[in-house]
């Protein structure tokens, strides 16, 4: 409980350097991207400023840091931080956020990272995370944030996937780390939110693809996560993930129940080899995927029946695809 008090208090403290937004308040709309390069043209910010998001949520990969040297990485947030169009987005809009793989240390690393605890610290810089914020002096970055009241309220949860991984394929391959899912457990049984937003670095519902990083090659902590959300009965759960280079819609039933997941990745660069894109178009679906620079609004309707919208934008702030979902006895249909 003290806890939670204090992430409360912090949330207040950050977001009210944004006056025009309150954390009491419903949310309108959250815009959120992944895979970010500093080298190449970010055309995207205007766009994302324009569409005047409540917050911005990153889903990973920040910047390609690629490395186990404190100074490359601590230099590739600077160069981000240096980007004009970013730095307007940052004066006007909340921006929270998890880390992938890239900005966290070496491509697909895990709790093998020999400098874990400084990355930890310096992608916290990047995102102005107060001194006294927990997630300072915990192991692992994950967060949760809980936005409006009443029937109204948003649930925020963010997942690190990277700073207790273990290797994938052995028998009980985990993600979380001990500490992190039992923190997991108390925030959803202990939520009250009409609707729960899991963020992960990289997909939960995806089925399992070569050279790529899923939830389904941790079979064991896979079954953890729901086991969880069905034993306490958790309320409008949406994933939302990035990693791939592409967005997409994904969605899987489980235990009786339909899952949903909205993916967003690859706001500087995204996947063009033909024969590659064209297996995952079949396999996602055309009508479920788009593969070209993008990000992502979620937009929720709190009219009863309570349904929120998914929106992919491409570089020229064009939809790309879109969704609408109603939330019916705590799931969207």
């Amino acid at each position: 409980m003290l806890r939670r008090q204090l992430l409360k208090q912090l949330l207040r403290g950050y977001l009210a350097q944004f006056p025009l937004f309150s954390p009491d308040a419903p949310l309108s709309r959250i815009a959120f991207g992944s895979c970010n390069r500093t080298h190449l043209p970010q055309p995207l910010w205007p766009h994302i400023l324009n569409k005047q998001p409540d917050l911005f949520l990153w889903l990973g990969d920040v910047v390609y840091a690629d490395t186990n040297s404190v100074d490359v990485m601590r230099r590739e947030y600077e160069k981000q931080l240096a980007k004009p169009d970013y730095a307007a987005l940052q004066k006007a809009v909340p921006i929270l956020g998890i880390w992938d793989d890239h900005d966290y240390g070496l491509d697909n690393q895990g709790k093998d990272n020999p400098i874990k605890a400084q990355s930890q610290q310096l992608f916290l810089d990047f995102l102005s995370e107060p001194e006294t914020s927990q997630r300072r002096s915990q192991q692992g970055i994950y967060a949760a944030y809980n936005f409006g009241k009443g029937d109204q309220q948003v649930k925020l949860i963010l997942l690190d996937t990277r700073y207790h991984r273990d290797r994938p394929g052995t028998g009980r391959a985990d993600l979380l780390g001990k500490a992190q899912w039992r923190w997991l457990e108390n925030e959803l049984k202990t939520s009250t939110a009409t609707i729960n937003i899991i963020a992960s670095s990289f997909s939960v519902l995806s089925t399992q693809i070569p050279r790529a990083e899923e939830w389904k090659d941790f079979k064991w902590a896979r079954r953890r996560l729901f086991h969880l959300l069905h034993k306490h009965d958790v309320s409008g759960v949406l994933f939302l993930t990035g990693d791939r280079h592409f967005a997409a819609h994904l969605t899987e039933r489980i235990g009786g129940h339909q899952y949903h997941e909205f993916m967003s990745s690859g706001m500087t660069h995204y996947l063009t080899r033909p024969r590659v894109s064209a297996v995952l178009r079949r396999y996602y679906g055309r009508q479920n995927s788009f593969f070209g620079l993008n990000f992502s609004v979620l937009e929720f309707d709190w009219r009863h029946p309570v349904r929120v919208h998914v929106t992919v934008y491409d570089d020229s702030n064009t939809p790309r695809l879109s969704r609408s979902l109603q939330l019916s006895d705590g799931y969207f249909g």
